[in-house]
């Protein structure tokens, strides 16, 4: 339970990031049009909601798989005690569908991200560069909230 609301933190505290990353794009897009560089249009605003919602999304629906994964994991396991070799052979016999789980979220999440993309550049709706760079921003985000997340643990 606990882990499940400091996933919630760890959500809401990407959003607000992706968000100042989205910002920082669309400023950049409105100084290139001010020096006469570009002709800032909708497209950069809208192109930079989708890589944040893409993102953020793509992490919720991470969080939500592996916890699930894990939960049902424990849930198999039960709450009987097990010396190393019963838990190792447990281990053995049951990691394979967590595997299976993690692996299906990271296609599916995958899959968004590369739909997202042919989505920003085959169309007019959206600026495909406005759209990578908040996907792109996504490691570095996260290398950040962890790092804050460990200094707070300290």
């Amino acid at each position: 339970m606990n882990e499940n609301k400091l996933s919630g933190k760890e959500i809401i505290t990407l959003l607000v990031l992706e968000t100042l990353v989205a910002v920082l794009v669309v400023g950049g897009f409105l100084i290139f049009d001010i020096l006469g560089l570009y002709d800032f249009s909708w497209q950069v605003i809208s192109g930079a909601v989708l890589g944040v919602a893409v993102i953020v999304l793509n992490y919720l629906f991470l969080t939500v798989s592996v916890n699930r994964a894990v939960n049902n994991y424990l849930a198999l396991r039960g709450e009987r005690e097990m010396d190393e070799e019963e838990a190792a052979k447990f281990a053995a016999e049951n990691s394979m569908p967590i595997q299976n789980a993690i692996k299906t979220s990271f296609i599916t999440r995958s899959a968004t991200m590369v739909l997202a993309l042919l989505v920003a550049f085959l169309t007019k709706w959206f600026h495909p560069l406005a759209t990578v760079i908040p996907l792109l921003s996504f490691r570095p985000l996260l290398h950040i909230i962890e790092t804050i997340k460990g200094k707070a643990g300290k």
